[in-house]
């Protein structure tokens, strides 16, 4: 009897002892919150702002880092009449 009630209680506290569900698109997720970047991989997947390549089979994902990024944009140019 008691172990039912322990293999119950168990059962019931079960889903509040799981982690937290990890992001489904964290690669995706990167491209979001750094926009000034066009191209970024894991070293398994590599994304641009469209799509993400699909991983291999036995990779071992690594900190996401950004490997391309937008050129910076130069500063405007006065109209001819507004030089000195």
């Amino acid at each position: 009897m008691r172990q039912a009630i322990f293999l119950a209680f168990l059962l019931a506290s079960a889903p509040a002892l799981a982690d937290a569900p990890a992001d489904p698109r964290p690669m995706q997720r990167y491209g979001a919150d750094h926009p000034t970047c066009l191209g970024w991989t894991d070293g398994c997947t590599i994304c641009t702002p469209k799509t993400c390549s699909t991983p291999g089979i036995a990779c071992t994902p690594r900190e996401t880092v950004c490997e391309a990024e937008k050129p910076a944009e130069p500063p405007p140019v006065a109209p001819q009449e507004q030089k000195p």
